[in-house]
């Protein structure tokens, strides 16, 4: 629709009746999967179909939203107007259908959840394991990213909630349920030259290359301030890296250092890949917690997630990892 369009006019009342809630759906298909022949298999619809119903909705608002090429289509800025547009009102919908599907079966539904490096690696995966089990038709997707990344896809819909520190400032329209504090912890391997002698001065730990986390993590915050407590710069010698098996791999064939969430790292120590080394005082890292949007409650497939996941952090806080 022409932008100076006036809402109140019969064109615009007669779009808005033409407009079919399949067209927008087709359409936001196409634009996640960037292509129509994907966009149809995602669908279960015939190419041509999926291209006649898009030619449809560019008839119809006047506008075209994609140009053709042999290796898909580039959305137009119309078309990526539209997608703001329509996002919310897609993720209301698919959390509408979950709810009914989930009255009517008790069992059935799916949960997306957005995370963060300080979740990845225990606290979600312990809790998706005790979900499949009370739940094992429960659909769960996982979106591993930076808050500036989730949020967005939490407020639009994409996310029913975003597992992981909770930030300082929060996003408008989220709310977190905190679950538990964490503290940062230094490691090592096991045969790191720190970890055969635990006798050795704080400034020793520039001669060593580190992994710290990307700029605008907020993990990285806390890095630097560990060292700038320690009147230390941070290392030149560094990897910047949230990529919790690369930052395994890094550690285990070299002698790197990290400052890492405890509960993230607790199953390499326990399996003795990596060791912890003494730091002179504890490293508070924040809460961890749960985001949710404001004005939105839960599906029930998200609730039971919810609930899941209050236990696992319950079940640690009674029984803390050693």
């Amino acid at each position: 629709m022409p932008p100076d369009e006036d809402r109140s006019s019969p064109r615009f009342s007669a779009r808005l009746r033409e407009l079919k809630f399949k067209q927008l759906l087709v359409f936001e298909r196409v634009m996640v999967l960037g292509s129509m022949h994907k966009a149809a298999q995602a669908l279960h619809m015939s190419q041509p179909n999926v291209f006649k119903i898009v030619s449809q909705l560019e008839s119809l608002l006047d506008v075209p939203l994609f140009e053709r090429h042999s290796r898909g289509v580039h959305p137009t800025f119309f078309a990526q107007r539209l997608l703001q547009r329509i996002q919310p009102l897609l993720g209301d919908a698919r959390a509408m259908d979950e709810e009914l599907t989930a009255l009517r079966s008790g069992e059935q539904g799916q949960v997306a959840v957005g995370t963060l490096i300080s979740a990845s690696a225990r606290l979600l995966p312990e809790s998706i394991a005790r979900m499949k089990q009370q739940h094992p038709q429960v659909h769960i997707s996982v979106r591993e990213a930076t808050n500036d990344l989730l949020f967005p896809m939490l407020a639009a819909g994409e996310l029913d909630m975003v597992v992981g520190r909770v930030p300082e400032q929060l996003g408008e329209g989220i709310h977190y349920q905190a679950l538990y504090q964490e503290q940062l912890v230094l490691v090592a391997r096991p045969a790191h030259p720190l970890a055969l002698n635990a006798d050795w001065p704080l400034a020793v730990l520039q001669d060593y290359p580190w992994i710290v986390p990307t700029p605008e993590s907020a993990v990285r915050a806390e890095v630097e301030g560990f060292f700038a407590q320690l009147q230390l710069p941070l290392p030149d010698n560094r990897i910047e890296s949230l990529s919790m098996l690369t930052n395994l791999g890094v550690l285990r064939q070299s002698d790197t250092l990290a400052l890492l969430p405890r509960t993230a790292a607790q199953s390499w120590l326990e399996a003795q890949l990596i060791t912890q080394l003494p730091l002179p005082h504890t490293i508070d890292f924040g809460a961890i917690g749960i985001g949710l949007r404001t004005q939105r409650s839960p599906t029930p497939s998200a609730q039971a997630f919810l609930a899941v996941l209050h236990q696992v952090a319950h079940d640690w806080v009674q029984q803390p990892p050693s």
